[in-house]
């Protein structure tokens, strides 16, 4: 079982993780009352006694996670950092629980069962939604955690994610052609810092790919993910199930 953790609410999948093969439809649920964990948490069991799941459980969330325990929470707020997430769904997992950052989850699906990684040494993966999501792969190994989009941008005032990101678009009232200018500066940057042989997209920014696609260039091959609302889920399950493990 994958649950991938937002700030609006949940999504739950359970896999035939040797294919990637969704067994059952996504199970959705929103932030009803609060993002707290004293709410979300007690939903979360709920949602997964419905589901009659005991076994493996992976979770990515959105923030930096060490130990499966938050140590950001910036869409979910402080009351996540330390709390210890594994011990609350305890008793459905029986100690097989890993937990990682949503990005990550993403990239170690695709890695897995969507546009693989196997003949780059270093692979990039954008996750562009309303914030955005990094994640690097070096010879096939996950490095958890990075967050660049909250890296200085190098020009403008802010961070990345807040120039790069869907909800810069949406705030900024930006036609496509001008996001792309602004996502190509920092793709250049990023990519000349990491140095990748591919840079895979995924999220939102997928919705307009096919006229967003010949605005960008890039000296890595960039690829559009193939996954879809899945990659969350099973990028968890994966982790949980061991068959991808950062480091």
């Amino acid at each position: 079982m994958g649950i991938d953790l937002g700030g609006s609410g949940f999504r739950i999948g359970v896999f035939d993780t040797s294919i990637g093969e969704l067994l059952r439809p996504v199970y959705h649920d929103n932030h009803t009352v609060s993002t707290d964990p004293d709410d979300v948490l007690p939903a979360l069991v709920s949602a997964i006694e419905e589901l009659g799941w005991s076994g493996p459980i992976g979770l990515g969330f959105p923030g930096a996670v060490e130990a499966s325990r938050p140590t950001t929470a910036p869409n979910l707020g402080a009351a996540w950092v330390g709390k210890d997430v594994g011990a609350a769904l305890g008793q459905f997992h029986g100690g097989a629980f890993a937990m990682l950052n949503d990005a990550d989850a993403v990239a170690v699906a695709e890695a897995e069962h969507g546009v693989g990684h196997d003949e780059h040494d270093c692979v990039l993966t954008l996750t562009v939604g309303t914030g955005l999501g990094t994640t690097v792969h070096r010879q096939g190994t996950m490095i958890p955690n990075l967050e660049y989009g909250r890296l200085p941008h190098p020009r403008l005032e802010g961070c990345l994610e807040e120039h790069l990101s869907g909800a810069a678009r949406t705030r900024h009232g930006w036609d496509l052609k001008t996001w792309a200018l602004h996502f190509q500066e920092g793709l250049t940057y990023l990519e000349e810092m990491v140095q990748p042989g591919r840079i895979v997209l995924y999220g939102g920014i997928m919705e307009h790919w096919s006229s967003i696609q010949p605005l960008l260039r890039t000296e890595a091959e960039l690829a559009a993910a193939v996954l879809t609302e899945t990659a969350g889920p099973l990028g968890a399950a994966l982790s949980a199930a061991g068959a991808a493990q950062p480091l």
